[in-house]
């Protein structure tokens, strides 16, 4: 059998693959990471940034084309937004790296033994991709380091608060930042989080300063600020929130309850910020979304389900099934709104209910659908 040559053997691979649930299986390789759920990064957005990555690593394996200065510079792009959002500088290039090992693993699995040979100079281009991109985000970390150096009181309030939250005993450092701001770490406190959207990591390293001039333990997390104020919206009349800020607030919370609260607060406030929301906020208005994200892979499971067998090939069953939950099912203003007849919306209905196996005609499908809806990216 003739020699075959490593992009012939991974142009067979890919044409055998499902590259949709490739993706979703090399986002899971990294997804679970405790250090990486810390920050509540969106899954739909991370799996796009994953799918963009996979379709670059397939072209330069297949067609010898490595990424090019656009692609570079989007990179760069990417890790500047992650350094001011407060991922660690490792963090994104280990994903990259675990993603790699997936990766591999999974091409030798899907080759046969006629193909195997030839995917040994696939894994140093693999992992050659792999340093590219972490020696990108290693150059644009040192030089935001570089250009933005927290306050030694920064750092102190928010290891303070790494160790309340993780119920660690205080250390003495800990009890003159709070005496020095007029905090009682002994007493409950409410956990609030703020985001500006639009505004830098520094914009809000300078409000978190401000905050504990006024008595809030209070610091900064790239583009937010995490903290714990013993009285309500500690933020009214602190210089530096605008229009666009987000704020969200919960109540009086002590011991092991800070930790989660603020957690909650985190979550609540990046799903208000995806939704375009502003303004002071609770977190009871995204009890179903914060739902969907505790249980990433049900989340998931839930949006396969009902959208996977209508993407792409039905777009028209697509947009019936959003118009339906955008109106509350109520067919009238969905025919109206489609400009068909209700008949027609009746076999629409009928066919997706076929396709996804989710009976809309029931509050059971109906509450599926809806849920699925939720973690659209474009709703």
């Amino acid at each position: 059998m003739e020699a075959l040559t490593r992009g012939e053997v991974l142009r067979r691979i890919v044409e055998r693959a499902d590259l949709e649930l490739f993706t979703d299986r090399v986002l899971d390789s990294f997804w679970e990471q405790p250090a990486f759920q810390q920050l509540h990064p969106a899954r739909e957005d991370v799996r796009v940034w994953v799918r963009w990555n996979l379709d670059l690593v397939i072209r330069w394996l297949t067609d010898g084309e490595p990424p090019g200065e656009e692609e570079i510079a989007v990179f760069r792009e990417h890790a500047r937004r992650r350094a001011a959002e407060g991922f660690p500088a490792d963090m994104i290039p280990a994903n990259f790296r675990r993603g790699a090992r997936f990766a591999w693993r999974a091409m030798l699995a899907a080759a046969t033994e006629d193909e195997r040979p030839a995917l040994v100079e696939s894994a140093d281009l693999l992992f050659e991709y792999v340093d590219r991109v972490s020696r990108v985000y290693s150059e644009v970390y040192e030089s935001a380091a570089k250009a933005s150096r927290p306050s030694a009181e920064e750092i102190a309030a928010g290891e303070a608060l790494r160790r309340i939250a993780a119920e660690e005993a205080p250390l003495a450092e800990d009890q003159r930042l709070a005496e020095r701001i007029g905090f009682r770490i002994d007493r409950a406190a409410r956990p609030f989080v703020i985001a500006i959207p639009g505004r830098p990591a520094q914009h809000h390293s300078d409000l978190a300063a401000r905050l504990r001039r006024r008595g809030a333990l209070a610091a900064a997390e790239g583009r937010r600020v995490v903290g714990l104020a013993h009285h309500k919206a500690p933020w009214r009349g602190v210089e530096g929130i605008d229009a666009a800020a987000v704020l969200a607030q919960g109540p009086p919370a002590i011991g092991g309850e800070r930790g989660p609260a603020l957690d909650e607060l985190r979550e609540v406030i990046q799903i208000a910020v995806a939704r375009g929301r502003s303004g002071e906020i609770e977190a009871t208005d995204f009890l179903p979304e914060l739902l969907l994200r505790r249980s990433p892979r049900l989340a998931s499971q839930i949006r396969a389900r009902v959208y996977g067998p209508l993407d792409g090939d039905h777009p028209e069953l697509l947009r019936t099934l959003n118009a339906l939950i955008n109106n509350d099912f109520e067919k009238g203003r969905v025919a109206a709104g489609l400009h068909v007849h209700r008949n027609t919306l009746r076999d629409r209905i009928a066919r997706i209910s076929e396709l996804t196996g989710v009976d809309l005609e029931r509050v059971e499908g109906r509450g599926v659908a809806w849920l699925a809806w939720l973690q659209r990216p474009d709703r």
